[in-house]
């Protein structure tokens, strides 16, 4: 992992950084809530399941890349071009 250092001009970056998180995390909260709804609507129980399941190797390795983009993304706002 990055050595960040951050510097006290290092504010805005990591304000945008946060915001990003917080982006991210309002869209993906609001599309499970939709999801459970449209399910709970058709009438299938997915609580249980959702928490029980275990992704493929391929679901796995989407997961993962998606996981590691995130994190550059918010390393590059904080830190522009020391990854």
């Amino acid at each position: 992992m990055t050595d960040l250092n951050l510097k006290p001009q290092d504010l805005d970056r990591l304000g945008q950084a946060l915001l990003t998180l917080a982006k991210e995390l309002w869209i993906v909260k609001d599309r499970v809530r939709v999801l459970e709804a449209a399910l709970a609507d058709a009438n299938i129980i997915v609580a249980d399941t959702v928490d029980r399941y275990e992704p493929g190797p391929e679901l796995a390795a989407e997961l993962e890349l998606e996981r590691a983009r995130l994190i550059e993304e918010l390393l590059d706002t904080l830190a522009p071009g020391k990854q």
